[in-house]
């Protein structure tokens, strides 16, 4: 069955705990996600957005060790498109933050903006949903 912006296929689905490593090990498992269904072209971007969004997660909305995160990688329209939607358990909107040239904080968003072409949240039922389209038209790669 192809998939629609309606009807997206679930590529991956992970849940993970606020730890060291957490960040790098997702950015692996959705290259090899994309590679295996052959859309290796989403790899770069994909991890990069995937990496800020976990990281901002990890940061600002996880409180307790058990705090969970989610994270899934959507393939959509055929291929033409990929999403990457991160839950975490605060319903806190994720704040674009004015980067200082010598700061380490501040970008994640505007690097998430810059590699997709939209992305947004919204409230759920416990916490929160970040997403990020990313298409070929946007893609570095694509």
């Amino acid at each position: 069955m192809a998939s629609t912006a309606v009807d997206p296929e679930t590529m991956i689905m992970l849940v993970l705990f606020r730890g060291p490593g957490q960040v790098a090990m997702t950015r692996c498992l959705v290259r090899a996600a994309l590679e295996h269904r052959g859309l290796g072209g989403y790899a770069d971007d994909a991890e990069a957005i995937t990496s800020e969004l976990v990281t901002n997660a990890i940061q600002h909305a996880t409180t307790d060790i058990g705090d969970k995160i989610g994270v899934t990688l959507l393939r959509a329209w055929g291929g033409e498109a990929v999403s990457v939607v991160v839950t975490d358990p605060s319903p806190v909107p994720p704040v674009k933050r004015e980067a200082t040239a010598t700061g380490e904080h501040g970008r994640g968003l505007h690097i998430v903006e810059a590699l997709s072409a939209r992305w947004a949240w919204n409230l759920e039922d416990d916490g929160k949903a970040v997403y990020a389209i990313l298409t070929r038209e946007y893609s570095s790669h694509g």
